[in-house]
């Protein structure tokens, strides 16, 4: 049986269960984040959140165990597309914690947003969050060589993108 998760909107009082997330050996070099980044950064962060930043939590007994969101694009021609950003606490991976959080993104995007585009970068090797990608319709879209600093190493980075029109299934 799969564990369920409450998934609600981020709170500022969050910021150090995201920082703890975001900051964890099995989880930041998967992402830009930096190993030793202050609590104040996630705490600006939450307490500054713009209008067009869509945040999401997923919590377990009571503790966040992931975080995932979209930044919608702001500019007139790009309003329908936004980037997706998801981490999951590292003792909790592989806990259907991120499938819960894709759910409620891409929920979010089609029926609420009305986005047409959700776009996303993960590091070449990320196995498992290609294949929880693909799962939820994202597709490969390109490489960028050398795009990403992890432990002093330059990797590869996949673009991957999901598409939703409106009235596909008709057509």
């Amino acid at each position: 049986m799969s564990q369920s998760y409450l998934i609600r909107s981020v709170e500022p009082s969050d910021a150090a269960a995201i920082h703890r997330i975001k900051t964890a050996p099995g989880v930041y070099p998967d992402t830009l984040q930096l190993p030793h980044q202050p609590l104040s950064v996630t705490e600006k962060q939450l307490n500054e959140r713009p209008a067009n930043i869509h945040h999401l939590v997923a919590c377990a007994d009571g503790e966040v165990v992931g975080s995932a969101g979209l930044i919608v694009n702001e500019g007139m021609r790009v309003r329908h597309s936004a980037d997706l950003f998801l981490v999951v606490r590292d003792d909790w991976q592989g806990k259907g914690v991120g499938g819960a959080l894709m759910r409620a993104v891409t929920d979010l995007a089609d029926n609420w947003l009305g986005l047409i585009r959700i776009e996303l970068k993960v590091i070449h090797d990320n196995a498992r969050a290609i294949a929880l990608y693909e799962k939820f319709g994202f597709e490969y879209e390109g490489r960028l060589r050398q795009e990403q600093l992890r432990a002093g190493k330059l990797e590869d980075v996949l673009v991957m993108g999901r598409l939703n029109w409106p009235g596909r299934a008709e057509a």
